[in-house]
């Protein structure tokens, strides 16, 4: 590293399935950092095998960087509770460690991987929190009155926050001994906590918590009741975060997915992360009914995109990149499911008929969704001049039944 830079370090925690989404997040951070930085990645070691720390290590980027992978000793985390959420794993408590793991450190920025960065992260770094345990976002979604916050031994006007994105004061946990309440704390409510590692900080550092701006946190499916806030994150967001299980890697046209698209080509994981997405989006049988089938049809989510515009009407500047997203997404899909079902006949899919639900779901081929989308895949170029006739159709046919 160059001598005249100024060093930030970053954690994160992950095992080998979330490789391919580090890596994007790394290069996203490294892409927009002002140049007078560099920075240490660590990276703790919740199961990541050799080849794919070859080619983290391998990003191809002109930026000064180092990268640690740190082994734990993950025995410590077995009696602690594991999240109540499907996508979350239990790699997440391993951030108990962090002010033990390098004793030169004062303090660090700790990260989940379902994010990127979009704008210069040293600002995030700079932020002076020498009063604090750590500085951190608030969490909308706890603001709900039947929120499992509630249950928590917490102030009633305590405001909780998401740990998706942290800076850590490294020194001030050594001195305070943190990481030994984080334990402590974690087995004593385990019963009751939902989120359990970032439950757990809410607990033990609610006292010294400084809260940044939620530019740093951006949440896209999170729910914002406070209409100012909502409006500073998206005004000048700086991470944009997934937290929640509509990642950008499974929902194409999740709010933002095209950044994280951005930075994914970057990676040595793309192709594999493409391939992910596209196994993930196959509708193999017995899984769903007739209804979701008929609603997983090209035509119904090319509709349903369009009928999206009526509530948002921004979104038809991005609607022409969505809609032929999804039609690359379907056919690759269909490709792959064709080849797989060769090979292994109890892949296919059931006959729609044999559903319970067969005559509800043709139902879905009436509706104005799933009908504009099929306008627009029979006449792609000339759909505009019949789509007002649809509607009459649609109407009439409506009023009839």
């Amino acid at each position: 590293m160059n001598n005249n830079q100024q060093e930030i370090h970053i954690f994160f925690t992950i095992n080998d399935s979330y490789a391919g989404y580090l890596s994007t997040c790394i290069i996203s951070i490294l892409d927009n950092l002002n140049s007078k930085y560099s920075v240490c990645f660590y990276i703790i070691d919740g199961g990541i095998s050799d080849y794919n720390k070859d080619k983290i290590t391998s990003l191809k980027i002109d930026r000064d960087f180092s990268i640690q992978f740190i082994q734990i000793d993950q025995e410590l985390f077995g009696h602690l509770p594991r999240s109540s959420q499907a996508h979350i794993t239990k790699e997440t408590n391993y951030r108990f460690l962090v002010s033990s793991l390098n004793f030169n450190l004062e303090k660090c920025i700790f990260l989940d991987v379902d994010l990127i960065a979009i704008g210069d992260i040293s600002k995030l770094w700079e932020t002076d929190i020498d009063d604090f345990y750590i500085a951190a976002v608030i969490d909308q979604a706890p603001l709900k009155e039947n929120s499992w916050v509630k249950d928590l031994p917490l102030p009633d006007n305590y405001l909780y926050v998401n740990t998706g994105v942290t800076i850590i004061n490294c020194k001030k946990w050594r001195e305070d001994n943190i990481e030994k309440k984080l334990f402590a704390v974690s087995k004593r409510y385990s019963k009751i906590l939902k989120f359990p590692d970032q439950d757990t900080l809410n607990i033990v550092l609610h006292k010294k918590i400084k809260y940044l701006s939620p530019i740093y946190n951006v949440m896209p499916i999170q729910n914002y009741f406070d209409e100012d806030q909502k409006n500073e994150a998206f005004a000048n967001p700086q991470i944009i975060h997934w937290a929640g299980f509509k990642k950008p890697w499974k929902y194409p046209n999740v709010m933002y997915a095209e950044k994280f698209w951005h930075y994914a080509f970057k990676t040595e994981f793309y192709e594999e992360i493409l391939f992910k997405g596209v196994q993930q989006s196959i509708p193999f049988p017995r899984k769903i009914g007739a209804v979701k089938r008929i609603k997983s049809h090209l035509s119904f989510r090319i509709g349903d995109e369009i009928l999206k515009v009526k509530i948002n009407k921004i979104r038809i500047i991005i609607l022409p990149f969505i809609i032929i997203y999804l039609i690359v997404n379907y056919k690759i899909s269909k490709y792959i499911y064709n080849f797989l079902s060769n090979f292994n006949p109890d892949l296919k899919l059931t006959p729609l008929n044999e559903y319970a639900d067969y005559k509800e779901s043709l139902k879905i081929k009436e509706y104005l969704t799933y009908r504009i989308g099929n306008l627009i895949l029979r006449k792609p170029f000339t759909f505009i001049f019949y789509i007002a006739k649809e509607y009459r159709e649609w109407k009439e046919r409506k009023l009839q039944s």
